[in-house]
């Protein structure tokens, strides 16, 4: 007891000289912050900000600070899609091997007539570093390094030999730029330089006014590395885009010389920096039209022409705003006298910190802001906006078989409905471009797409080799159906009925009458999908004994298209359109069921093979208990096989292996109801699969899925809505969370519900009717109906006794 003692005090220190150094006005109320006692020494210890359109990472280095930057845009390669000789004959003999289950000779069919190159796609990439020195001399004293989530503001404070310093940084909405702010509090003057770079493709000038162009275009050189050798598409000259840098001064002179601003003698200074590209959403590609230096200098100008203090008010005030709509409290005691770092390393040793893990949920949210909303233009990528290499693990693509789609479970449910803007205006363009893709490859009117995509809107099979290609690949064509069902969420939260008919319903139908025309009859006389595959898992094919991807009606697609047929009935009935609904009656009929195995999991495959990884991070067959509603209790034989199916999975060392699938299972555990089993992967992925700054990794790999879909599995405990009109309170709520409350979160219907909570039970619910509506509330044994107009609310009171 003696020695935690001494710990809390010493490690409460700076923290407390913190607010004596700025005052109590300026110290964290909330505490919603991540916060350290040292510099970042590696990109995954800096900390985000974003606008959506413009990430930065920020290390908080003392005589060397370094801020990594990137455009959401910024991509190397072209629109490619290819296409190999005689498509639709090729791939009908694909589809029919397959139907005939004739799979090695499928895959070597493919592999001869469809493999065509470029087979992948090149990478997002970052902007550049921003390099910023000080000739501080001496030992720094209460250092401290925070990100406020409630404000978007990452701060550094420390002195020394008594004289106190701050620095400060933003990505600003309303300006479009990222905002850095160094101040001398004490009025000791600092002298400091601010430089660029990037590894290759740009070049720098001091211009008039001393600021600092940088102007670039991506060359992807023939020469040049390929992380997909040979397979990522045409080189050459590609995306033009251009950064500019400038400082206001207090005090002190600024003079600039080749690619350098130097600052004399000053007291404080505010750096703005201002991206662009000339990447064109409209026509999924870089746009000559569009001149990326002048856009870039618009904003650079109109940043300028405001008072620091009024653009940080203003970016306060909106993102404060926007984050403070969902606030979580699970009753535990606020531990800020412990920085970020030494909290996940307690945590790794056993100790339950509720604190941490609400941090941990907002955070999600916190990204998702900075990546999606604002100024976005497109959806969250891999990594959402923030990549520091030039050639991103997994290109930063648009994982369309489980990461994309898992990059907006939180949106809806954690009042961030914003956050679909771009991922569904994507969408609309993605739908269009896989219309060719249908088209081609079976004469569909609807569209299609295979599970990669980029900015430049690839429908077409990729694959980082030709076998890939073909198997990850050719043998997905439902993942664009699946991506297409987040648009037919998003209606059931908002119940905006112009984007259920303007963009939802067409993306959606379109992906039905794709369906509708792919399906093919076999020899029982069901609808089954070939080619097909479970992402991105194998099976014992019995013929040949070789682990096989390629296979038909893999249970994952015949749960897509269950829910995609519902999605487009509903929709159809709501916009008295009934353009699809005979057919698809007809087709919905004829479809396989969910199967449980001889061993009691669900079937993966259509027939109940042999596992080649029983422990696979991939779980796609659980689909249909979320984020679908197809296993439910009201489903008890198959929710018990879920059941079974996850604790299988876990047996052989998977699920959880990497951030995201650990992410995954916090939402399988929720839908059964077990508050205890979430909550335990949650501490396990917080221990184990967090870099310092709370990214989610892969290994040591930044992948931003696993932080939003643990914050969507950590709202899905306390709230779900997915069984129709019902809302359920607290179903999956763990003996740790016995006390809280909770605000802002949402149903589906459009109610957002408030709770609190005491010794694990429910005091006061309230539901407010956003859009008005009927609902049925469950709580345990408790049933409420409530029936409002827009803007009523009801609470609801299950009188448990203290």
């Amino acid at each position: 007891m003696r020695q935690l003692f001494l710990f809390l005090i010493t490690s409460m220190t700076p923290f407390v000289d913190h607010c004596q150094m700025l005052g109590n006005e300026n110290s964290p109320s909330s505490g919603m912050e991540l916060w350290y006692t040292s510099p970042a020494d590696n990109w995954l210890a800096a900390l985000p900000i974003g606008n959506g359109r413009l990430g930065a990472m920020v290390y908080g280095g003392l005589q060397q600070e370094q801020i990594q930057l990137n455009e959401e845009s910024l991509w190397a390669g072209m629109p490619e899609d290819p296409y190999p000789e005689d498509i639709r004959k090729h791939y009908e003999a694909f589809q029919r091997l397959n139907l005939e289950g004739k799979y090695q000779e499928a895959l070597n069919y493919g592999m001869e007539h469809l493999a065509v190159s470029p087979t992948s796609i090149r990478s997002y990439e970052p902007l550049g570093k921003l390099h910023i020195s000080f000739d501080q001399q001496g030992t720094p004293e209460n250092y401290r390094r925070s990100l406020d989530m409630e404000t978007g503001l990452v701060t550094v404070t420390y002195s020394i030999e008594g004289k106190r310093f701050v620095r400060e940084a933003f990505a600003s909405n309303k300006y479009n730029v990222v905002f850095y702010r160094f101040e001398s509090l004490d009025g000791a003057p600092v002298s400091s330089s601010i430089r660029s770079d990037r590894e290759k493709d740009i070049v720098q000038r001091v211009g008039e006014n001393q600021i600092l162009y940088v102007d670039g275009q991506v060359y992807d050189n023939p020469d040049g590395y390929d992380d997909n050798p040979g397979g990522s598409g045409e080189t050459g000259q590609h995306m033009k885009f251009a950064a500019q840098i400038m400082a206001s001064l207090d005090d002190g002179t600024i003079s600039g010389n080749e690619n350098t601003l130097n600052i004399k003698n000053s007291t404080g200074y505010t750096i703005i920096v201002s991206a662009a590209t000339d990447y064109n959403l409209a026509e999924l590609n870089f746009d000559r039209n569009i001149d990326a230096k002048d856009t870039a200098l618009k904003f650079l100008e109109d940043a300028a022409e405001t008072a620091y203090e009024t653009a940080k008010q203003a970016h306060i005030s909106e993102h404060s705003e926007m984050f403070n709509r969902v606030k979580l409290s699970m009753g535990g005691t606020l531990q800020d006298t412990i920085p970020t770092d030494k909290r996940l390393a307690l945590l790794r040793q056993g100790r339950n910190d509720n604190h941490l893990t609400e941090l941990f949920f907002q955070y999600g949210r916190y990204l998702l802001m900075g990546s999606s909303v604002n100024r976005a233009i497109l959806p969250a990528n891999l990594q959402g906006i923030w990549n520091k290499e030039m050639w991103a693990p997994w290109e930063s693509d648009f994982h369309l078989n489980i990461n994309l789609q898992m990059n907006y479970w939180p949106a809806d449910l954690t009042n961030l409905s914003e956050a679909f803007v771009p991922l569904s205006n994507f969408m609309v363009k993605l739908a269009e471009n896989g219309s060719t893709t249908a088209e081609n490859f079976i004469g569909s009117s609807g569209w299609m797409a295979h599970h990669v995509s980029n900015p430049f809107g690839r429908t077409t099979p990729s694959g980082s080799t030709r076998e890939s290609q073909v198997t990850n690949g050719y043998s997905n064509p439902l993942a664009g159906a699946w991506m297409s069902l987040s648009l037919w969420r998003h209606y059931e939260f908002t119940q905006d009925q112009d984007y259920l008919k303007e963009t939802s319903y067409p993306v959606i139908a379109g992906a039905a009458r794709f369906i509708l025309d792919f399906l093919k009859e076999n020899e029982k006389g069901e609808l089954v999908t070939s080619p097909s595959y479970s992402p991105e898992n194998a099976y014992i094919d019995p013929t040949t004994g070789k682990p096989t991807r390629n296979t038909t009606a893999a249970s994952m697609d015949i749960q897509i298209i269950n829910d995609i047929f519902t999605a487009c009935l509903k929709a159809e009935e709501i916009l008295g359109a009934q353009q699809l609904t005979a057919e698809i009656e007809k087709a919905r009929a004829k479809l396989p069921p969910i199967k449980i195995g001889n061993d009691g999991t669900l079937q993966e495959w259509y027939e109940d093979y042999e596992e080649a990884e029983p422990g696979h991070r991939h779980m796609s067959h659980l689909y249909a208990l979320y984020p679908s509603n197809q296993i439910t209790a009201a489903t008890p034989e198959l929710f018990q096989a879920a059941e079974k199916t996850i604790e299988r999975r876990l047996a052989y060392g998977g699920g959880g292996q990497t951030g995201w699938s650990r992410a995954w299972i916090i939402n399988f555990y929720a839908r059964l109801q077990q508050g205890d089993e979430a909550l335990d992967h949650i501490h396990q992925m917080m221990a184990s699969q967090l870099a310092p700054n709370m990214f989610d990794l892969l290994g040591e790999i930044f992948q931003i899925e696993g932080n939003f879909g643990a914050t969507a599995g950590i709202a899905e405990m306390l709230l779900q809505s997915h069984e129709d009109g019902i809302i359920r309170l607290l179903p999956a709520l763990p003996e740790a969370w016995a006390t809280g409350k909770v605000s802002g979160l949402k149903a589906r219907g459009n109610f957002e519900v408030s709770m609190e909570w005491e010794a694990g039970n429910l005091k006061k619910a309230t539901i407010l009717a956003l859009s008005g509506g009927k609902a049925k509330v469950l709580y345990k044994d408790k049933e409420w109906l409530i029936d409002l107009k827009k803007g009523e609310s009801e609470s609801v009171f299950p009188g448990f006794e203290d």
